[in-house]
């Protein structure tokens, strides 16, 4: 633990007297519009590129906290930013991950300014990425600043890591190519927010599982004149037509049914009740090739997003889904000839940091540390990260960063200065604790 109150005396007004210029540092990566080009909706090539300018603003500050810098490619613009501040030796090693990819800007008439030209108030940073991710990312290469100016040397590595790909879960081209590319450690922070309004950073050592995944519904087409005829069984029904858009209600129910069980019986002491959830966030129904409201819709897709109990695994999760709707479209004569088809399209396992690791320990002393005494709550992530990734190479941590985590991917989002301060100071003593100090400190 932090021993030394010199040492952590030192390291403290370092961060605070580089506040202004850590929110600077901010608002300079808020305006590189690093959209990541494998975003739905995106065209690559016009959007790709934006990326290896957020990383080459990161490896600039990784240089002045006295880091070793390359760059780990992948994908031709898509540039990982990967630092080293090298130890003395005999101490333990720790990474700070986060990733430069953001999502798009949304409505851009819902923002009360340019999503890419950071606003500053007297508290907060508003603009996107503020949040999700560039201010931990930010607060990370201030902390490891703030131990050079201090004259702090540690006795371990502390590795940097500014990453493409996050959030598609491009893993490959970013933490887990530079993971394999060498840049590793003993243990991990990634400083994604895990705050909310007017707090402070939380310390947060589960995810959930997150899945997507679509359903498509087959049917029959008819004239929209034909609707009584063939909704009422007792009629015409299946034999004259069958709108997909009626049809879907039967799955819909089901899963609904299923998320209110999880919700009454599916819980974590880390996730307020009823987080674990089964999204239907789009749904496109209609006749074939036609977008008009005058024929029975005989095509239906409906893309879900699931985030799950960490004490599940996708396999688990996904099989229960399938089940649960084909026993609901067994009642159904149609559904039970012409069964749902799903296509599962993103797999993100869930992560726990074990009981008793000693990084949280550490961190959570720092943290009360930086604060006087007041500790850190502790709670699960509001989504996924890359922690899962890290645990497949073998390397535990927990997320704790900067962020008001409702207002990621939402416009007018923002990050408060107390919270960017208080990470910096965080990561820093933390590094302290784990890595340990050279005897030139």
């Amino acid at each position: 633990m932090t021993t030394d109150p010199n040492v952590v005396a030192r390291v403290l007004d370092e961060v605070d007297r580089l506040t202004d210029r850590l929110v600077t540092s901010l608002t300079d990566a808020i305006a590189v519009p690093s959209i990541n080009p494998k975003y739905p909706g995106q065209e690559y090539d016009k959007v790709v590129g934006a990326e290896a300018d957020a990383s080459a603003l990161m490896a600039d500050l990784y240089r002045e906290a006295g880091a070793d810098v390359s760059h780990v490619v992948v994908e031709k613009g898509r540039d990982n930013a990967c630092g080293i501040v090298r130890g003395a030796g005999g101490g333990r090693s720790l990474l700070l991950n986060g990733h430069v990819d953001v999502v798009p800007p949304g409505k851009r008439h819902l923002w009360q300014s340019d999503p890419f030209a950071a606003r500053v108030t007297d508290t907060a940073v508003v603009g996107r990425g503020a949040t999700d991710m560039k201010g931990g990312l930010v607060a990370a290469a201030y902390g490891a600043l703030a131990l050079r100016r201090a004259g702090v040397t540690l006795a371990g590595d502390l590795v940097l890591q500014a990453v493409v790909g996050e959030e598609v879960g491009d893993h490959e081209a970013g933490t887990t190519a530079v993971l394999e590319a060498g840049y590793t450690a003993d243990a991990a922070i990634v400083c994604e927010p895990t705050g909310a309004a007017g707090t402070l950073p939380a310390a947060v050592p589960v995810t959930p599982g997150l899945l997507w995944f679509s359903i498509s519904l087959e049917g029959k087409t008819a004239h929209s004149g034909l609707r009584g005829l063939t909704v009422h069984p007792t009629l015409e029904g299946d034999s004259l037509g069958v709108n997909t858009v009626d049809k879907f209600w039967i799955v819909y129910q089901a899963l609904r049914g299923l998320e209110d069980e999880w919700a009454r019986h599916n819980r974590h002491p880390l996730f307020p009740p009823g987080y674990f959830n089964l999204l239907p966030g789009v749904l496109r129904a209609n006749p074939s090739g036609i977008f008009v409201p005058f024929f029975l819709a005989d095509e239906l897709t409906v893309e879900y997003c699931v985030y799950h109990h960490p004490g599940r695994s996708n396999e688990e999760v996904i099989a229960e889904i399938e089940e649960r709707v084909r026993i609901a479209c067994q009642g159904d004569p149609w559904l039970r000839e012409h069964p749902p088809v799903f296509e599962w399209k993103l797999l993100w396992p869930p992560y726990s940091l074990p009981e008793g690791a000693p990084l949280e320990a550490h961190l959570l002393d720092a943290h009360t540390t930086a604060t006087r005494g007041e500790a850190p709550l502790r709670s699960g992530f509001l989504g996924v990260c890359d922690l899962t990734w890290m645990d497949r190479k073998g390397i535990g941590g927990l997320a704790y960063g900067p962020g008001v985590g409702y207002t990621a991917h939402a416009e007018n989002e923002y990050v408060e200065i107390a919270q960017l301060v208080q990470a910096a100071k965080t990561y820093a003593l933390t590094a302290i604790n784990w890595c340990g100090l050279s005897g030139d400190s």
